[in-house]
């Protein structure tokens, strides 16, 4: 009697196992992990984002600002230029499985990145620049092998570029620049690379050949490092065909063959030289000619000679988000500077900058023009600069384009629209008009553009 219910009883795990897998499958997929999900998002609100609207009570995430869903999961977390503030916490980025994009991008996080970021297998865009991290690379990015960007620019990273990026045979998109990583540029052989900067750190040695042909831009700002497109790291050997002076004496030095590499030019060769001198120098003579008789012509009819709009640098776009614009030199207000320093010094009365009732001076119209500047934005009636003064003040200044108003009308103009008080609305601070320059000044708001607000 004993033996048979031993028998039976040995089998019943076994078949109470196989139903409770069977039962398993039936049930509705997704709820649990979305469940995770709604969780982890929470956590990082109450970590870094107090003020985002998220309500608890919700029985989804899926409404909530910046959160996407797909197939029962979030997928896309997009919070750029929300005021997120403090350490990013662990435990968030592991539990959203199903994350394909996070997009962080203008806040104020800190610290070093979680390590549980290995957790989000499936990312393919991660956006954290212009932010406060800090610490080395984790290596929990190199096991996300779905990424395809990768943006880190603007923040406070150090150690070295790890050689483990190879590791990412689908990153397009690495962009790094502006942080305080060290040592040399590591060999990166990433056959879908095509966005890459590595500018505005404190690299070292030299730049390999592979990883050169992304061009200087991505390099400058690291001023130990060497080799194309950059300068010639010392020592090298001159490329060919180039004359050294002590060429002939270390060829015969050493062996004919390097003597007979370095022979001196030819009478013929010298006088193409020189004849192509010249007439380069007859063509840069008369185009200078043009331009002036131009410039002249435009001084009698008042036109304004704006600059060029400046193409953005590609490393700063996002191809699967919005594109941001890339900081670029400030030609433009220096050539304002120019035109308003001939109104200061000739006839008539000085130019001033007007001040609205209310707005912080403390500078005028030299310290503004001897500002460093960079372009903002263009737009249609001007274009926007951020001007820095020696005193460390930061505003923003437009430069109006074909205004054409007589003084009167424009103060008029300009101060119906400084008299506009509303929390929503930047306050302008001064405005200085000439016949060949309009200029506002206003605050300048640090937490990225209206159009990075908005997506």
């Amino acid at each position: 009697m004993m033996a048979p219910t031993a028998t039976s009883c040995g089998l019943r795990p076994a078949f109470c196992l196989f139903l409770l897998l069977l039962f398993a499958s039936f049930l509705p997929p997704g709820r649990a992990d979305l469940a995770g999900d709604k969780a982890a998002l929470l956590t990082f609100r109450s970590a870094v984002g107090r003020f985002l609207p998220w309500n608890q009570n919700d029985t989804t995430p899926c409404s909530w600002q910046g959160v996407v869903c797909a197939d029962g999961r979030v997928v896309v977390l997009r919070l750029p230029g929300t005021g997120l503030i403090g350490n990013f916490p662990s435990g968030v980025l592991g539990s959203l499985t199903a994350l394909r994009t996070i997009s962080l991008r203008y806040n104020a996080l800190s610290g070093p990145l979680p390590s549980d970021l290995a957790g989000a297998a499936s990312l393919r865009n991660i956006y954290l620049q212009h932010n406060r991290l800090s610490g080395p690379i984790p290596p929990a990015i190199f096991s996300l092998q779905k990424l395809v960007r990768l943006d880190l620019s603007g923040n406070n990273f150090s150690g070295s570029i790890p050689l483990a990026f190879n590791n990412l045979t689908r990153l397009a998109t690495l962009l790094l620049q502006s942080n305080s990583l060290r040592g040399p540029v590591p060999d990166l052989r990433l056959p879908n690379l095509s966005l890459f900067n590595v500018s505005s750190n404190q690299l070292n040695g030299s730049i390999p050949a592979v990883i050169g042909r992304h061009g200087a831009n991505s390099f400058l700002g690291n001023f130990a490092l060497c080799g194309a497109p950059l300068a010639p790291c010392p020592g090298t050997a001159p490329p060919p065909g180039s004359n050294s002076p002590g060429g002939g004496g270390a060829g015969a030095g050493g062996n004919g063959g390097g003597g007979k590499r370095h022979r001196r030019l030819s009478g013929a060769a010298i006088a193409g030289i020189v004849i192509a001198c010249v007439v380069a120098a007859i063509v840069l003579l008369i185009i200078c000619l043009v331009c002036f008789k131009k410039k002249s012509s435009q001084r009698k009819t008042g036109a304004i000679d704006m600059p060029p709009a400046k193409s953005l640098d590609p490393a700063a776009q996002e191809k699967s988000l919005d594109v941001e614009e890339e900081n670029v030199g400030g030609s433009g207000i220096r050539e304002a500077s120019s035109v308003a320093k001939a109104d200061i010094g000739g006839a008539g009365p000085p130019k001033r900058l007007v001040f609205f009732p209310g707005a912080k001076g403390g500078f005028d119209l030299e310290d503004l023009l001897r500002a460093s500047a960079e372009v903002l934005g263009k737009g249609t009636f001007g274009t926007a600069y951020k001007a820095v003064l020696e005193d460390g003040t930061v505003v923003a200044v437009k430069r109006l384009k074909d205004v054409n108003l007589n003084q009167r009308e424009f103060a008029a103009q300009i101060e119906r629209i400084g008299s506009m008080m509303n929390s929503n609305l930047v306050p302008l601070r001064a405005y200085y008009y000439s016949k060949e320059e309009k200029l506002l000044v206003y605050d300048y708001m640090p937490m990225g553009s209206l159009s990075a607000l908005l997506h």
